[in-house]
């Protein structure tokens, strides 16, 4: 018998969003059978069946949220073995209790109490000595003694929301295109103090604070591995806040000059977009990419490194398009589809579609 559990995303999440159910209850199953799609604001995760076996005791369904650790169904190897399962809650096997003053409190600032080392029952004033010591900092005076100085002519001075690899390359890219100066960055999950020497103030309360001091602009240096309605729901938290988000173009990307776009789009080394082309809001157009002329890519959409899109090819919201992809001429992909790394797309794919690795159909298009 196998619990099927929900795991843990992000270390500041305490509940993750149940994208869609693969299965119904006595359903039988073969080893690596997809089971469930979990979402959290950072990432998402297809869940798979450990071993062969039957569904049962199904306690979650689409669209619901449900607490980390929290049993999601359990595997029988036969329909009618014996169930015996824990009442299992994102509680169980916490060393603490928590007050609802102080839960409401570390909701509030982006702290998952289970992370803080601290035992016992955790009081109002517990969450209150951490955001003084660990978590975040005061906002009075942040930018004047803890964010970098922009030396004359280093560019615009930029906020990152983000501290881990995928903010690492867009300061990178900033420091070699010249136009934005990264000073500080920010993050929900990180306990680092600084990321390519760019100091980590804190967490995301410090918006305000940071906006209100003079920082009008800022990147969202976190990535996305499936699709992007968790990075959607960031980069309008950064919009909401009052930041501008610049579009980011490496020196190496090649842009023609008859593209439009939108704000808040990233451009990696070695892209190259065409001619008449269209980009939304908020899209990652990985390094070595081709989106070919005409082509037509949603807001919050993330075309990974090596894609080849053929000329005309629209590609809907909130949809990955996976490493080494092809996409035949005048295809469309529609909106919060993945497409695996390595598939060759001859044929239009509609709305939330998975097209799996090694996925082809015939069409028989070229450019």
């Amino acid at each position: 018998m196998h619990l099927i559990r929900v795991p843990l995303l992000n270390a500041n999440e305490d509940e993750i969003a149940v994208v869609d159910v693969y299965v119904s209850d006595g359903a039988q199953v073969r080893s690596g059978d997809l089971l469930f799609m979990l979402e959290s604001t950072k990432a998402t995760l297809d869940v798979e069946a450990p071993a062969p076996g039957y569904v049962r005791n199904l306690r979650v369904g689409k669209g619901q949220r449900v607490g980390v650790n929290s049993v999601l169904c359990v595997i029988t190897e036969t329909p009618d073995e014996p169930i015996v399962t824990p009442e299992a809650s994102p509680n169980d096997e916490r060393p603490f209790r928590i007050t609802r003053k102080a839960e409401e409190l570390a909701k509030r600032h982006n702290l998952n109490p289970a992370h803080l080392g601290l035992t016992g029952i955790i009081k109002e004033s517990d969450i209150e000595r951490v955001l003084q010591t660990h978590s975040t900092k005061s906002a009075i005076g942040i930018p004047a003694r803890e964010r970098l100085p922009v030396p004359p002519g280093a560019g615009k001075p930029v906020l990152v929301y983000g501290a881990s690899g995928h903010a690492r390359v867009l300061i990178d890219l900033m420091r070699l295109a010249g136009q934005l100066f990264p000073v500080a960055a920010l993050d929900d999950g990180s306990v680092e103090p600084e990321v390519l020497g760019v100091p980590v103030l804190g967490n995301s309360s410090l918006f305000a604070a940071l906006r209100s001091e003079g920082i009008e602009s800022a990147v969202l240096g976190i990535g996305s591995v499936q699709n992007h309605r968790g990075r959607m729901k960031l980069y309008d938290r950064l919009v909401a806040s009052g930041f501008d988000i610049p579009n980011l173009i490496h020196p190496r990307a090649m842009i023609e000059s008859s593209v439009s776009m939108g704000t808040g789009n990233q451009v990696f080394a070695g892209a190259v977009v065409g001619s008449a082309a269209k980009l939304g809001d908020d899209t990652i157009i990985n390094s070595g990419t081709i989106i070919s002329h005409d082509c037509v890519i949603g807001s919050h959409t993330h075309i990974s490194p090596g894609a080849i899109l053929a000329g005309g090819v629209h590609v809907g919201e909130n949809t990955l398009v996976g490493m080494g992809v092809t996409v035949y001429l005048g295809v469309r992909i529609g909106s919060n589809v993945v497409v695996a790394n390595g598939s060759h797309i001859v044929k239009d794919v509609p709305d939330g579609s998975i097209i799996r690795a090694g996925s082809t159909s015939a069409r028989g298009s070229s450019d």
